[in-house]
C-alpha cells in the first residue's frame, strides 16, 4: 500500500511539474519570436536614439554659434 501511495504521489507531481513547465516554455518560446524581439529592441532603441538625436542637433547649434563668433572675430580683426 505505501508503494502503490508514493507511485501515485509521484505521478501527481510529475503532471502538475510537466504542466507547469510545459506553460513555461510556450511562454518563453512566444517572448522570443522574431515579431516580439524586434518589438521590444525597438522600444529600447527609440528611446536612446532619440535622446542621440537631441544631443548631435545641440552639438550642432553650438557648434555653428561658435564659428560665427569666430568668423565675426576674424573679420573685425582685418
Amino acid at each position: 500500500m505505501r508503494r502503490l501511495t508514493w507511485f501515485i504521489a509521484g505521478f501527481v507531481v510529475a503532471l502538475v511539474g510537466g504542466g507547469y513547465a510545459k506553460r513555461r516554455v510556450r511562454a518563453a518560446a512566444t517572448q522570443m519570436t522574431p515579431t516580439r524581439v524586434a518589438q521590444r529592441a525597438k522600444g529600447r532603441l527609440g528611446s536612446a536614439v532619440g535622446n542621440v538625436k537631441h544631443r548631435v542637433s545641440d552639438a550642432v547649434v553650438e557648434g555653428r554659434a561658435a564659428m560665427q563668433a569666430k568668423e565675426a572675430e576674424l573679420h573685425s580683426s582685418r
